[in-house]
């Protein structure tokens, strides 16, 4: 039962979301985290001791597919650097290269949260403005005089437990959020961490933080440290939504993948298991023990019995089951591939509210349609900079999205291949078509590779056009150049 007069009661949204969290978070920490998490991530089976799961959990490894994939994803839209263009203002031109005040550029702050919210569906900036000492009336120049700046803050989407919203104009506007955040104390040498709840409520274009701290010594009390309030008509939290189900609600894009590794995880830890126990072969003996019951059994040792119907036997593992589960775990590495490979193809694609929206009859990929949206929160981003800064507009970014060939294009891309090798169409016409297809950079230099073409093959023989064995333009006779060479030798 949720406590209405508890400021740490959470929403049904994030009791839903927060368990999905933590799971896909500890499967990219890694098998620490996994060992760590126990059998909420690998089950006891039933019968089975406390020492030999325990053994059993110590040696297991994880097999990382889904870091490997996330890795993959967010390395495409950033294969290129993110660019502000030119209407971003140059007083926030200036804040980019040390946008969160912790030495990071605009460029690695949205590499990261790029990256949690395609983990885990929701990423969270908050756009902070250092306390001033002049709140009502603010201006440029005080900020300035006081070195104030507008920064930007990662927020875990676990770290966002309660948040209500209304929608004015169409517009989605939060009213209220509340998030826990790690405060810190020193006692002598000892730094303490203290759980802090920050409060923000939106009323009549004012935002008040109300800060919360629990009681010393009586667990799920709070009590109030500390309020103030700032002018501002938004809550200056921007959420990414990777694939939205409602208000702090997603579908995570990796979490599919995860699922797969924890089968893997725990398909392992079995396989393992069926491993020590078939790598020890088993001795039966049938008659053959002394009337004490013992037996030397070991190097330089012989077996011997007065029992002439003693008989002595290695007892050995089929390795049938073994195999079942070596191929359990390839089927699963496969099937984290073709996820992780799906999520880059195209397919009928559909508009999305940005200013770099792909024409509807355009096919995209999963992974083109989320970097669209964090294009929409990067510009939220900014422009919630412009208005800490009293700056009319915060501007746009460029991001790559051109990173997921279509089945058309690379198909239209063989045909071309094949059409220079006939001499149907010029090399000019292959390469353009090439940059075009973003096979080849933008800045390519036809003219300086044609010469180097022309010195690859004064150095080392090479016929001057190098396409497929086909003879030099103007040679007509049909003739095999191969034989005539070896007539003339």
């Amino acid at each position: 039962m949720k406590d209405p007069k508890s400021p740490a009661t959470s929403t049904d949204a994030y009791d839903r979301m927060v368990g999905r969290w933590m799971k896909i978070q500890s499967v990219l920490d890694g098998t620490e985290a996994l060992r760590d998490g126990g059998k909420t991530f690998m089950p006891q089976h039933d019968n089975e001791s406390d020492g030999t799961y325990k053994e059993r959990k110590s040696v297991c490894t994880l097999l990382n597919l889904s870091k490997l994939t996330l890795d993959s994803w967010v390395g495409r839209p950033f294969s290129e650097p993110l660019v502000l263009n030119e209407d971003v203002p140059e007083k926030i031109r200036d804040l980019e290269d040390n946008i969160d005040l912790l030495g990071n550029g605009i460029g690695i702050f949205a590499r990261n949260w790029f990256r949690e919210g395609l983990a885990k569906g929701i990423a969270h900036a908050m756009i902070e403005m250092p306390r001033s000492s002049k709140v009502e009336g603010r201006t440029l120049a005080d900020d300035r005089n006081e070195g104030l700046r507008p920064y930007w803050v990662h927020v875990a989407p676990e770290s966002i437990f309660f948040a209500d919203a209304i929608v004015v104009n169409g517009e989605e506007i939060l009213t209220e959020i509340r998030m826990v955040e790690m405060v810190s104390k020193r006692d002598g040498f000892l730094l303490i961490n203290i759980k802090q709840i920050r409060q923000m409520v939106l009323s009549e274009g004012e935002v008040s933080v109300t800060l919360w701290q629990e009681e010393e010594k009586k667990e799920g009390e709070w009590k109030v440290t500390e309020k103030f309030t700032f002018n501002m008509d938004r809550i200056p939290l921007v959420t990414f939504y990777a694939d939205r189900a409602g208000l702090m609600e997603a579908t995570p894009p990796l979490e599919d993948v995860v699922d797969l590794n924890l089968a893997h995880w725990q398909s392992t830890s079995d396989q393992r298991a069926a491993l020590t126990v078939a790598r020890f072969p088993m001795l039966v003996v049938t008659g053959g023990v002394d009337e004490n019951g013992n037996m030397t059994v070991g190097p330089k040792k012989w077996l011997y019995s007065p029992d002439p119907n003693a008989n002595f036997k290695y007892l050995e593992h089929s390795g049938l089951a073994i195999e079942a589960g070596r191929n359990d775990l390839k089927d699963l590495e496969a099937s984290m591939a073709d996820y992780g490979s799906e999520f880059l193809k195209r397919r009928p694609g559909r508009e999305t509210a940005t200013a770099r929206t792909l024409d509807s009859a355009e096919s995209t990929s999963s992974l083109q349609d989320v970097t669209l949206r964090f294009i929409d929160a990067m510009q939220t981003a900014l422009a919630m900079t412009a208005k800490w800064m009293n700056l009319p507009e915060g501007g746009t970014i460029d991001l790559n999205t051109e990173f997921a060939p279509s089945a058309a294009q690379a198909e239209g891309l063989r045909v071309l291949i094949e059409l220079r090798k006939l001499r149907d169409v010029s090399r000019d016409a292959m390469i353009m078509a090439m940059i075009k297809a973003r096979v080849l950079p933008e800045d390519f230099d036809a003219d300086a590779d044609s010469l180097l073409l022309e010195d690859e093959g004064l150095n080392f023989g090479l016929a001057p056009d190098p396409d497929a064995g086909l003879p030099p333009e103007g040679d007509d006779d049909g003739e095999d150049d191969t034989a005539k060479a070896a007539g003339k030798s």
